[in-house]
């Protein structure tokens, strides 16, 4: 297995209260240094950020032929749609993201929380799930994809615009006009997510909304934002302003958290 990254490193490093990892790496930081065992290969795992996935175009020519499957290891709804034109004729299965961790640096990460993708119940999505045996690392099938797809993205937008605009973490959620806030991007979300199958409905609001929020819980995008790094916006935000105009749905909540997140952004 090779890595394609922009930094070199010599061994994975997990740091991890439940899934610990210490061991040597493969990596290459150009497409010239791939082998020929490393091209044309059966599996792609792409796990950039979504605004990062034209940068890393240059790795899918060498990487994938007619019989690859590109598994999507990012957030959003718009993976499969993103990466297809990219991929030259090969597979995209798309996948929801669970795994809480931040890059230490190069070829470390601290692990915090679970560590399973899902994907759509398919030929492929049993496939990819099989790689992984008895990994602690999982990929989950799922005859409800759709729905838990627009449930991720329900919670990221409910949380990662409103840390990143405020500069503070999970616990300003519990502030009742966050909370409102909160509430109404994720009403639009999930009418948008109603639209295009899934099934979502006010309870399931009103249980984000409930659950306890970590002590010092960071959201990728606040993350982002103290390190004045690009952020996610448009792939979370924007995505239902866009799907939400194809069905007829106004979202104003997002359209304002895209215009203010576009506006603080490094690269706007």
């Amino acid at each position: 297995m090779v890595s394609c990254a922009r930094r070199p490193f010599d061994r994975y490093v997990i740091e991890s209260e439940t899934a610990p990892l210490d061991v040597p790496a493969r990596v290459a930081t150009d497409p010239s240094e791939l082998t020929d065992d490393e091209r044309d290969v059966d599996w792609v795992f792409v796990a950039v950020k979504a605004h990062q996935t034209v940068g890393a175009s240059g790795w899918f020519e060498p990487l994938c032929g007619p019989s690859t499957v590109v598994v999507s290891v990012q957030n959003g709804v718009e993976d499969v749609e993103r990466l297809t034109p990219l991929v030259g004729g090969a597979e995209v299965l798309g996948s929801v993201v669970y795994c809480g961790a931040q890059l230490a640096e190069p070829g470390r990460i601290r692990h915090t929380s679970s560590g399973f993708l899902i994907v759509d119940d398919t030929d492929h999505g049993r496939a990819a799930a099989a790689l992984l045996g008895e990994s602690p690392a999982q990929i989950r099938p799922s005859e409800r994809y759709v729905t838990e797809l627009w449930r991720k993205l329900g919670l990221n937008v409910a949380a990662n615009g409103i840390t990143a605009l405020t500069g503070k973490s999970m616990e300003v959620l519990d502030r009742p006009d966050a909370a409102e806030l909160a509430r109404g991007l994720l009403d639009e979300c999930w009418t948008v997510a109603r639209a295009e199958g899934a099934d979502l409905g006010d309870d399931d609001i009103e249980r984000f909304l409930a659950a306890p929020k970590p002590a010092g819980g960071m959201t990728s995008m606040l993350a982002d934002r103290r390190a004045d790094r690009p952020t996610e916006y448009d792939a979370l935000h924007g995505a239902v302003v866009r799907i939400g105009r194809r069905h007829g749905i106004a979202t104003p909540r997002h359209e304002v958290m895209v215009a203010l997140l576009a506006a603080g952004d490094p690269e706007g």
